[in-house]
């Protein structure tokens, strides 16, 4: 018996993940085809970013490595949102795996100094076929869950990212370092397959508009002009700009684990993995300690990046120390934060943005981290260029979280961007009245 046949099924009730995952099969499905999408993700940017430290030694090549990743996601806000809305989410995740699964083979070629420039490329289509892949994916959530499975739904996708980003970037360094890069770049090509296998297996509603008459741009303002007029939603948004303004940070990851620790591709994928740790871990906790108090959930979201600000104030100083594995575990302190701070912003976004915007605001949300991580990783590029210490580049990432997330914390506690459990009713009986 199915659990909405159940006389005693509410679905506004929260949910944990085990059941999440045993009761409804549709987010199951798509929660492992991300899965191992992510994981072929980081086997393949750990050996990217070993590749092109090899043959260009250069720090500013790592991070124009990490900008090819995200800019361009910015750049197709207008087009992807629009589309995401517009045409059937599960058939456009399925050809955006499939794409990525023909680019991902190209890293192969790439064999002297001369082929860098096919790095790049390939970095750009594959975050041009994410652009299409992740509104589709975060928009498709409160289509096949519950309003009671929804925070943990999205705890479950921050914490397969994390899982994946721990587990594929440590296996990817080991990998590329015991049997050369071209097969992290197989395995990544194969896990986009995979995906795609499974996501034609399940049912994911999409609206029902029609796409002959779709007006890019028309329909962008539109998604822009929701933003506008509901701010504490722009301030969401602003959660995912404020982390890419200090991600940028991550492009030390290559020079530290090569150059600092000496450890090679391994010190990379361990320094990933710290990462990747943090970010599972912050999903869990943000739902089983904080639930869904919306008070709460905004402290949570600024302290946040004060975790951040730590974890890479110890960064630092495991740097100068030549401790690896105590960066690896100020990793997990920092990015514990990231892990909460995606969790809530993307949830309330899902709660309280119509179905038939929500692929665009996603798109907004997604896109406007990307260029605010993009600036960030240019400038910590230059810097490292310049010959700045990947130490006291640290500290400056570690300053930028915290600045901003005493920022946000200001702004979010009254006036306009207030977010409080009022706010979010109020936009959720506006939503109600516009769809009736």
């Amino acid at each position: 018996m199915s659990v909405s046949a159940n006389p005693a099924y509410d679905p506004d009730r929260p949910v944990g993940y085990w059941q999440l995952l045993k009761q409804n099969p549709r987010f199951r499905t798509l929660w492992i085809a991300k899965l191992i999408s992510t994981a072929g993700d980081w086997f393949n940017s750990v050996a990217v970013l070993g590749l092109v430290l090899q043959l260009t030694n250069s720090g500013l090549g790592a991070s124009f490595v990490l900008i090819a990743s995200t800019v361009p996601m910015f750049f197709l806000i207008p087009i992807a949102g629009p589309v995401v809305d517009r045409f059937d989410r599960r058939k456009l995740m399925i050809f955006a795996n499939l794409f990525s699964a023909v680019v991902a083979l190209s890293f192969i070629l790439v064999k002297t100094q001369d082929m860098v420039w096919l790095v790049y490329v390939a970095n750009i289509l594959l975050i041009v076929s994410a652009s299409f892949f992740n509104p589709a994916s975060s928009a498709s959530i409160p289509n096949i869950v519950t309003r009671g499975e929804l925070f943990s739904a999205n705890a479950l996708g921050g914490a397969s990212w994390g899982i994946m980003l721990m587990v594929g970037a440590a296996l990817g360094g080991i990998v590329s370092t015991l049997f050369g890069r071209d097969l992290a770049f197989v395995i990544n090509a194969l896990s986009f397959l995979a995906a795609a296998g499974l996501i034609v297996l399940i049912e994911v509603p999409s609206p029902q508009m029609n796409h002959k008459q779709m007006t890019p741009v028309k329909d962008f303002i539109e998604g822009v002009r929701y933003l506008r007029e509901y701010l504490p939603s722009l301030a969401l948004v602003g959660i995912e700009l404020g982390w890419g303004f200090g991600v940028g940070v991550v492009v030390l990851y290559s020079v530290m684990g090569t150059q600092v620790f000496h450890a090679g591709d391994a010190g990379i994928g361990i320094l990933y993995a710290g990462r990747g740790l943090g970010v599972l871990i912050g999903p869990f906790v943000v739902t089983a300690v904080i639930g869904n108090d919306i008070r709460r959930l905004r402290n949570a979201v600024w302290l946040s990046f004060l975790l951040a600000g730590i974890g890479y104030l110890i960064v630092a100083y495991a740097g100068w120390s030549n401790a690896l594995w105590l960066a690896f575990f100020a990793l997990v302190l920092a990015h514990f934060g990231g892990g909460i701070a995606w969790t809530v912003g993307s949830a309330l976004l899902q709660i309280t943005t119509p179905d038939r915007l929500r692929g665009r605001v996603m798109s907004v949300n997604g896109g406007i981290g990307t260029l605010g991580s993009g600036i960030s990783t240019l400038a910590f590029g230059f810097a490292l260029q310049a010959g700045s210490s990947p130490m006291t580049l640290a500290v400056i990432g570690a300053v930028i979280f915290a600045a901003y997330g005493v920022f946000w914390g200001l702004i979010t506690a009254r006036g306009p961007f207030h977010i409080a459990e009022s706010t979010i009713k109020i936009e959720l009986m506006s939503k109600e009245g516009r769809a009736e």
